[in-house]
């Protein structure tokens, strides 16, 4: 059967038969593949993905503020729905990705720099007042400064972040998570030796979604004293193994929360991000309960990156990332993505 699907995969598009194409390539990421394939069908499959206003209504809004400096650039932002309006930080760094090389200007001497801009929005997603997040912590030599990726949260009514840093004393340069709120942020023991990335935040819960797949299983991760506790929960299924982190979880309805994830896809050294909506189930122990079909925000076969998810009544706000270089906004309605997702 899989040799079967795999033609499928491989020769649908040529023939014009899209939706036999996906619809093999996402059978395939249900099954445990030989070695080698499923980068295969990963790649294949981003010939078939559509575009989320192919799926839903949507209304895409551009982030055109001022850097954190001249020069800089903006992307990977983080929404939140305020009472009156939206909050969003946007990531603001010294570099540019040209010819898949990072180049930053010479007098930064190779040191990546990240600055993140806080900015207020008002309930039609038109920009308002801006400044910038502190990020004051003692700093190691290692050559990538400030909080990367941004995610917010609100926690007891605080505006709370969570974020990736790498060159936080006495750490070696490891990615780890630091959090804490808008003034005050710590950096603590990361649960493994491993590189910690893209945490996703229970909004309004001093809890993160840290896999859809560690092992088999959903697992989150809560503070435990100084230290962090991964619980496992319910098991996920196959397809969620590629799921990677994103936006942060937001409640819906009847117990369950809403998020979105991306999944990694190499076409000839290119990196290319493909996105769904995820549903977990909290009464039952966090299970995936839907899974939308994968999609791009805007561009096809590119590195697009989806850093926060926000909820006001039906109205739904993704904030995502360009190219490391553009921050974009867009909006749906909860009745439409909802119907997106089907049981795993």
């Amino acid at each position: 059967m899989i040799h079967h699907l795999h033609a499928i995969a491989a020769h649908a598009f040529y023939c014009g038969e899209l939706e036999a194409g996906r619809r093999a390539c996402e059978a395939l990421l249900r099954h445990e593949l030989p070695p080698g394939l499923e980068p295969l069908v990963r790649r294949n499959r981003t010939w078939y993905t559509h575009r989320l206003d192919e799926l839903a209504s949507t209304r895409f809004v551009r982030l055109d503020i001022e850097p954190a400096y001249p020069g800089w650039s903006l992307f990977n932002p983080s929404i939140l729905a305020a009472d009156a309006g939206w909050i969003v930080s946007v990531r603001s760094s010294n570099y540019a990705i040209v010819n898949g090389s990072y180049e930053m200007p010479a007098a930064d001497n190779g040191v990546i720099r990240t600055e993140n801009v806080l900015l207020a929005l008002d309930d039609d997603l038109v920009p308002g007042q801006a400044e910038q997040i502190p990020a004051n912590y003692e700093r190691t030599d290692f050559p990538v400064d400030g909080l990367e990726d941004v995610r917010l949260n609100r926690i007891d009514g605080t505006l709370a972040i969570s974020a990736t840093i790498r060159n936080m004393a006495p750490h070696d340069g490891t990615c780890r998570i630091a959090t804490g709120y808008f003034d005050s942020l710590t950096c603590r023991a990361t649960p493994s030796g491993r590189h910690e990335k893209n945490w996703m935040p229970l909004v309004g819960r001093r809890r993160w979604l840290y896999s859809c797949h560690d092992e088999g299983h959903v697992a989150t991760v809560e503070a435990d004293g100084d230290s962090w506790q991964v619980t496992r929960h319910a098991a996920s299924p196959r397809i969620a193994a590629g799921f990677r982190g994103g936006s942060q979880l937001v409640p819906i309805d009847g117990g369950r929360w809403l998020a979105i994830v991306h999944e990694v896809a190499e076409d000839e050294g290119r990196r290319i991000y493909e996105h769904r909506f995820v549903a977990f189930d909290e009464a039952a122990d966090w299970a995936i309960c839907g899974i939308s079909l994968p999609f791009a925000f805007r561009e096809l076969r590119a590195i697009e990156f989806a850093a926060g998810l926000a909820r006001k009544g039906d109205r739904l706000v993704a904030s995502f990332g360009v190219r490391d270089a553009e921050a974009w906004l867009v909006e749906m309605t909860l009745p439409e993505v909802r119907n997106l997702l089907v049981k795993p």
